[in-house]
């Protein structure tokens, strides 16, 4: 193997060793996490939202952001997710924790 493809292979590597697996919620946290939500719209309140992100394969990196949700796609499923900053539509599929 020549240098390049040594770099190759560390820098392949590395970029791996910071993806994990999508964490496996069950099914009373995720609809506790749909409820809060759906509170969020309803009431005006902001949540912290951490979700998967698919980088490579079934590998991936947990996001996090908080804001009041001011939209729900039911047909897409997903939500938009809204701050004094930035905004994020997240499927609910990904969902790893929502927080109030």
């Amino acid at each position: 193997m020549d240098f390049t493809g040594a770099r190759a292979a560390i820098l392949e590597h590395n970029s791996e060793r910071n993806l994990h697996e999508k964490p496996d919620v069950d099914d009373d946290d995720f609809g506790e996490m749909c409820f809060r939500i759906y509170d969020s719209t309803r009431y005006d309140y902001a949540i912290e939202v951490k979700w998967f992100q698919s980088a490579k394969g079934k590998l991936g990196t947990l996001e996090s952001s908080w804001g009041v949700v001011r939209e729900i796609d039911v047909n897409k499923m997903k939500f938009k997710l809204v701050s004094d900053w930035e905004s994020h539509w997240i499927k609910v599929e990904y969902l790893v924790s929502v927080t109030k």
